[in-house]
């Protein structure tokens, strides 16, 4: 009974990491996924007795015993596709989990990667000559297996070095801004700041020519800048003005200069032909904030 309170123990402080919703969705698709097993199971048990007993009806006419249960495509279930989908309901629960705490929080956490750290890895070398020993090892382990939520919790908070899932969000949005501001290879700013603007020099945006006229793109550096801008602006991940999302959305842009029309910190954006980028704040004081929290200060 200790032991078993011991777990218990560990299960609520891992829990204690997530608010009530994440934990009731978490919980929600950890009863689903448990009871597709089951469910999947007794499906398979029940297709397979009935194929059974059709291919006793039918014994000497020559004719397939899915032919009135699974044919003509109206059913397509075979004890092969069960099987998958017993296997498939480990990547299906990952993602779910992963998505969901991503668009939560604003992250960008790899599915791929926290799916790789949970389920084993499908044998791909099949000219070795234990392969086949080593398929059905796989098999029976994708079988056998049950992921708990918590698995994927440890490997979100891995990822965020242990950091609250609301501070990981600012944590990597600044981390874009960071490197789309500086030149990795060099270690030399990408930025200047002149008075109230910040001039982000190199190829931060570009113009294509067109019959009749042209249009403007951002670079990606650009915009990652700019939705730092935008939570500079508001402190809100979800709260952006229409016109830095519309810039940040943009690809075929017919101004090369536009103004944020109620922002207080942030006034206007102007592009230039030789790829440069100017923004410009409402104060020197909050443009040396903005370079300082989420670019990095020039020593």
């Amino acid at each position: 009974m200790d032991l078993l309170q011991k777990f218990a123990g560990v299960e609520i402080k891992k829990d204690a990491r997530i608010t009530e919703a994440d934990r009731h969705f978490c919980q929600a698709h950890q009863a689903a996924y448990d009871n597709a097993k089951d469910s999947l199971q007794e499906l398979l048990c029940f297709w397979e007795d009935a194929q059974n007993q059709q291919a006793e009806l039918l014994a000497g006419t020559d004719t397939s015993p899915s032919f009135y249960i699974g044919s003509r495509g109206n059913i397509t279930l075979s004890r092969a596709d069960i099987l998958n989908q017993i296997s498939s309901r480990h990547s299906l629960f990952i993602g779910q989990l992963v998505s969901f705490f991503n668009k939560t929080y604003h992250l960008s956490l790899s599915i791929a990667e926290i799916e790789h750290s949970l389920i084993p890895d499908k044998p791909d070398d099949r000219w070795t000559d234990d392969y086949e020993d080593r398929v059905k090892a796989y098999t029976e382990a994708m079988q056998t297996l049950s992921v708990r939520y918590t698995d994927v919790l440890d490997q979100i908070f891995l990822y965020t070095d242990g950091r609250e899932l609301s501070e990981q969000a600012l944590h990597e949005l600044k981390e874009k801004c960071h490197e789309a501001a500086w030149n990795s290879s060099t270690g030399q700013a990408r930025f200047t700041l002149k008075k109230c603007t910040l001039l982000l020099n190199g190829y931060f945006c570009s113009f294509h020519d067109r019959y009749g006229g042209g249009c403007w793109e951002p670079a990606q550096k650009t915009s990652d800048i700019l939705r730092g801008i935008a939570h500079f602006e508001t402190g809100s991940f979800s709260c952006m003005s229409h016109r830095i999302s519309s810039i940040i959305q943009g690809y075929n842009l017919s101004s090369d200069f536009y103004e944020f029309d109620g922002c207080e910190k942030v006034l206007s954006l102007k592009m230039y032909k030789n790829q440069r980028v100017d923004i410009k704040f409402s104060t020197e004081s909050y443009a040396r904030q903005f370079i300082s929290e989420y670019l990095g200060d020039i020593c």
